[in-house]
């Protein structure tokens, strides 16, 4: 959608075809962060050492389906490579001229489309339940200083003036000000759509089945219901990109990182936070959502059609509670989505390495929320034949993903 309102203001004439409604992907379910500071790929140094703990805690971040592993075996040695020390170092200097970006963007697209009251500069907490713990995170900390992002350490009293609801149980926390948080993801991208609507843009809930490619690059798409000339085409398809990506010379080694959510109604009166917040030692979040306190979770390895499994995610309703004492609450909605996620945690922004008439922009991980409204710009730039306000190279198709 932040693509196809930038084409719009360029003065193209837009169609979007996606076989669900728009803001019903992945930023319909995430924690609502716009992570200005999220300069962390997911792959740190020393989580190789960690995968096997992991697997055998079954309240614990990170889930495999056996089934899947032959599938994304060749994903998973490229992901753990990426963590080396120098690797991540590169890596966050080549994603923070992104994510520095993201909050201007977004208020953006919100004064265009009159999405006022979503958006909020309430900043992103991370708790740690030991100095052993945060000192773990001592990496993280490294990365931010050395990409100028204005982070704050907290000790156990400060946590408890930001975040009096929460148990006294957490030493040291890290505070991230400038982070923005978005309070009804879902709501904010559909007015996004509305918008775009209202000026005459077009969307088609309909599935691409295959690009019909001509000598200059796709010249047609043919979808379950019809047959659709194109001139230039945006492959911003998430976690469905990569066949589409195939067909027009890029095929890029893509997966998805499944995450999940519960919705909590509070009864009047109970406990909260003002922010979203991570809860490291348990890996979930808690986001104090319009719609209710939205608990997330971490990661699961299971491509895109197996079923989902909430048991591990109702598992922590138990640890939430131990850090919010007190959350009696309702569940209101359980819910699965798909990051669409790179082994070198950027996302893929350019022109397919074949065809000029095509541009790719998918593959944003933990960070497509944070980072829609400024891809859609750097979108319409390569469409436009404009100067790019930054260096592309990084996120290219055909980068050295080992």
């Amino acid at each position: 959608m932040s693509a196809a309102l930038h084409l719009q203001q360029d003065g193209h004439r837009v169609t979007v075809i996606d076989p669900r409604p728009p803001g019903t992907g992945a930023s319909f379910g995430n924690a609502g962060v716009i992570a200005v500071g999220g300069v962390m790929p997911t792959s740190m140094p020393g989580l190789w050492k960690k995968v096997p703990g992991m697997l055998l805690d079954p309240a614990g971040p990170f889930a495999l389906r056996w089934r899947h592993l032959p599938r994304i075996a060749p994903w998973l040695v490229n992901f753990l490579r990426a963590g080396s020390p120098e690797r991540v170092r590169r890596i966050s200097r080549e994603l923070h001229p992104l994510v520095s970006r993201a909050y201007d963007e977004h208020e953006a697209l919100v004064k265009l489309t009159g999405a006022e009251g979503i958006i909020r500069r309430v900043g992103w907490l991370k708790l740690y339940g030991s100095e052993a713990g945060f000192a773990g995170s001592a990496m993280d900390r490294e990365l931010m200083t050395a990409c100028g992002v204005g982070f704050q350490v907290l000790d156990g009293d400060e946590i408890g003036q930001l975040e009096p609801h929460l148990a006294r149980r957490f030493p040291r926390g890290v505070f991230d000000p400038n982070a923005g948080f978005v309070s009804w993801p879902h709501k904010l991208v559909t007015a996004y759509a509305e918008h775009f609507r209202a000026q005459g843009g077009l969307i088609r809930q309909e599935t691409v089945r295959r690009l019909e490619i001509g000598p200059n690059g796709p010249e047609k798409i043919v979808t379950d219901l019809g047959i659709y000339p194109v001139d230039r085409l945006v492959i911003a398809a998430g976690a469905w990109s990569k066949a589409l990506a195939g067909q027009v010379g890029a095929p890029v080694p893509l997966d998805t990182e499944r995450g999940y959510h519960l919705n909590l109604k509070l009864p009047e009166g109970a406990p909260s936070v003002g922010r979203p917040t991570y809860i490291a030692d348990d890996s979930f979040v808690l986001a104090p959502m319009q719609d209710g306190l939205r608990l997330t979770s971490g990661v699961e390895l299971a491509g895109l059609d197996a079923p989902g499994d909430f048991t591990r995610i109702r598992r922590m309703l138990a640890l939430a509670d131990r850090s919010l004492p007190g959350l009696k609450a309702e569940v209101t909605r359980e819910w699965l989505g798909f990051r669409p996620s790179t082994p070198d945690s950027k996302p893929v922004i350019g022109r397919s390495p074949r065809y000029a008439n095509t541009v790719l922009a998918f593959g944003h991980g933990h960070m497509g929320l944070s980072l829609g409204p400024f891809t859609g710009r750097l979108v319409a730039d390569l469409i436009a034949g404009r100067g790019s306000p930054l260096d592309l190279t990084p996120y290219a198709a055909d980068r050295r993903f080992r």
